[in-house]
């Protein structure tokens, strides 16, 4: 394999007697919160020495305490020294304070203030997140900020597949769940090879997600204390 709702259903019976209205619950149907996903995401400029773009990603603004971080993925950043955070007109230079390449997962901070406001880090580490309904933003291709949502199809200890919607330049993204918890970071979506075809398919609507169970709140201050007595 390659990779590049708790809500009302309502019922009506009648008969000669009487009438009656019945109501169940539903875990087919689902519900999403765009609020946090929108409000924490942010592009990340990768540029070069010269400070030409050579690509982008996507990534979303956290806060611990006194601690302000970025999350995103580890191929977003690549091997570039000069990254940027940007949210409208605002351009913001960002640190690599931790990489994880096994998971995909990296946490940048910012080198000065942002104008945009961090949201609270809360970490859904529940084990079975089988049928969760997931939501998240970012800046896939050419568009400008999107939001997207979906539920979890299956998943492993460390990952899990998400039937959503993706392109290039969402990779980083936060996936939040329902209640507002950080769920996973995403990752790829699916290439598939077929023998009437010689040329990859990418599949936009099965994206993979790198879980954050790891990184729970006491983890990443760790990480950042850790980067900051360093320096």
């Amino acid at each position: 394999m390659l990779w590049f709702l708790m809500s009302c259903v309502i019922g009506y019976e009648e008969d000669s007697n009487h009438r009656a209205f019945t109501f169940e619950q539903s875990y087919a149907a689902h519900y999403y919160k765009f609020g946090k996903p929108l409000d924490s995401s942010l592009k990340i400029l990768t540029m070069d020495s010269e400070g030409t773009e050579m690509g982008h990603g996507s990534g979303n603004y956290f806060k611990i305490g006194k601690h302000r971080f970025i999350v995103t993925a580890a191929h977003v950043i690549g091997d570039e020294l000069n990254l940027l955070g940007a949210n409208e007109n605002d351009l913001t230079p960002m640190k690599v304070v931790h990489v994880d390449h096994e998971n995909d997962i990296a946490i940048l901070v910012p080198m000065v203030p942002m104008k945009m406001k961090p949201i609270n880090y809360v970490v859904n580490d529940n084990p079975n997140i089988l049928g969760l309904s997931v939501v998240y933003a970012g800046y896939p291709s050419d568009l400008n900020k999107s939001v997207f949502h979906g539920s979890v199809s299956s998943h492993t200890v460390q990952d899990f597949l998400m039937q959503s919607f993706a392109l290039p330049g969402s990779s980083g993204s936060v996936v939040f769940d329902n209640k507002g918890r950080v769920v996973g970071v995403l990752s790829a979506v699916k290439l598939g090879y077929y023998e009437y075809s010689l040329i990859p398919q990418l599949h936009p609507g099965l994206v993979q997600v790198k879980r954050l169970r790891r990184y729970s709140r006491r983890r990443i201050k760790e990480i950042i204390v850790q980067w900051q007595n360093s320096n």
